[in-house]
């Protein structure tokens, strides 16, 4: 499953490009599971974590750049570390992450939730 979706990013035309550059410039990136209102499925966004290198306010901290959107990707709340996890895995070692993205849950890191 993980494996097939980083091959349909390799293929986009955008995710593709996004997700080479921020590798390349070694962000650290973030999976976010979360909803959107009205629909019944979790999607999953890859992004990077914007803002200043060294934080002036706490909150620009959590500020997320999304590099990549998958919709459907899990059906609830409790599917989300462990598709969290497996895709991290993956793209960890699809793009020789030197670090594990954070994991976060409708946009707060999941440690918070």
């Amino acid at each position: 499953m993980f494996e097939e979706l980083i091959h349909l990013i390799e293929k986009h035309p955008t995710y593709s490009s996004a997700m080479r550059n921020a590798v390349a410039r070694n962000l650290p990136l973030v999976l976010n599971y979360h909803t959107h209102q009205g629909e019944g499925t979790y999607c999953v966004s890859i992004c990077t974590k914007m803002g200043f290198p060294v934080p002036f306010f706490e909150e620009t901290d959590d500020n997320l750049e999304e590099l990549v959107h998958v919709r459907g990707f899990g059906k609830d709340r409790e599917q989300c570390l462990p598709l969290l996890t497996g895709l991290s895995a993956e793209l960890r070692k699809h793009f020789k992450l030197p670090a594990t993205p954070e994991f976060y849950l409708d946009g707060k890191p999941l440690s918070d939730v």
